[in-house]
């Protein structure tokens, strides 16, 4: 192979390999990638609870229910209410990870604010969103 050609193709190859190590679903915060994932079981009546002494640490927690494809986002709002997404993007099913502006997905780059709502497209529609209820010590998430 002539020298030209094989640095043209290097070059080609490793401009693909920057691109994919730069795009926007990679580039999360500090916190997001450091971010403990608190394990959850749906009960046979479909709830999911979570304890809220989670919140004294950190105001959003990521929760991963056994048997789910998707974990959630959960987020406890200065007026003391909550908000649940589903980590799953509208456009094509990928996952979606946190961000410092909300959430992201890496597949095609669609972003989404802290309140689920699409920013950047390709997708268009927002983030699926749970009904969450506190009973006692716990957030009861019902899907």
């Amino acid at each position: 192979m002539e020298r030209r050609i094989f640095i043209k193709k290097a070059c080609t190859v490793c401009m693909l390999g920057m691109t994919g190590l730069f795009s926007p679903g990679l580039i999360l915060t500090a916190a997001a990638k450091n971010k403990k994932t608190y394990k959850a079981v749906q009960t046979a009546g479909n709830e999911v609870f979570v304890p809220l002494s989670l919140f004294e640490e950190s105001n959003i927690q990521i929760v991963s229910v056994k048997g789910w494809e998707y974990d959630m986002a959960v987020h406890k709002q200065d007026d003391g209410n909550f908000s649940v997404f589903l980590l799953r993007c509208t456009h094509m099913d990928n996952a979606v990870q946190l961000s410092s502006e909300g959430f992201v997905c890496s597949m095609h780059g669609s972003t989404y604010d802290k309140s689920g709502n699409v920013t950047k497209g390709p997708a268009e529609k927002p983030l699926e969103q749970y009904h969450a209820a506190i009973i006692e010590d716990h957030l009861v998430i019902t899907p």
